[in-house]
């Protein structure tokens, strides 16, 4: 239970506690996921989309409430661009409609194995991309880490050959998410039309930025 404690009182927030919920059921998902891809060496790209597809499938199976609040996620795929416009292999839409006035915001993705930056052209291929991102977005773009028993997520350098020990901002791939949907990381002019049917609306991002893996996350009120 979530629960805050001012001077005065202390109070159960349900938000936050929905927020707990999806970080722990986010993280788990992606432990479980960059363990079996460093099994079975798996690329960055399979990974993310596995990855991506997970988290629907877990957050659908098991959905997740709060008095008073859902959750609502979709995934979305489409043919691979030949070209990423926007550096990214996932693009995450956050929209808040549990709130007076609706929210929308997008993040970018990249995703990196550890070990495959020790490869002499991974970092140089890191920072062209993370330029690419950064053009579309400084506030919303991030590097995904797969370890191999876990996630960890950080800015998007801004120097063109990022290491990884310039990383900064780090969190799990769930916090991350929270993060996005309290409002406090992200990018409102990479969020989807709300006026929009969803599917559609994050698929028209993904096919204006020619980003393959989509996965959208909807607060609304219950």
């Amino acid at each position: 239970m979530s629960v805050i404690t001012t001077t005065d009182t202390t109070f159960f927030d349900p938000f936050e506690q929905l927020l707990h919920d999806l970080t722990e059921r986010i993280d788990a998902v992606a432990t479980a996921i960059a363990t079996v891809s460093r099994q079975l060496d798996r690329h960055e790209e399979f990974t993310t989309s596995r990855l991506a597809q997970a988290i629907n499938d877990a957050l659908h199976r098991d959905p997740i409430t709060a008095p008073g609040l859902a959750l609502e996620v979709h995934a979305e795929e489409f043919t691979k661009p030949a070209e990423k416009v926007a550096g990214a292999d996932l693009y995450i839409s956050l929209v808040r409609k549990d709130v007076d006035f609706p929210r929308s915001k997008g993040l970018l993705v990249q995703a990196k194995r550890r070990s495959s930056m020790l490869r002499s052209d991974e970092p140089r291929r890191l920072g062209n991309q993370c330029k690419r991102m950064n053009r579309r977005s400084k506030k919303g773009s991030y590097v995904w880490i797969y370890e191999d028993h876990g996630i960890v997520s950080a800015k998007a350098p801004q120097s063109s050959e990022p290491i990884l020990q310039r990383l900064t901002d780090a969190s799990s791939v769930g916090e991350l998410i929270a993060d996005g949907l309290r409002c406090h990381k992200g990018d409102d002019n990479i969020g989807r039309e709300l006026s929009a049917e969803p599917t559609a609306g994050i698929k028209a991002v993904m096919r204006r930025l020619s980003i393959p893996q989509g996965l959208d996350f909807v607060v609304r009120q219950d």
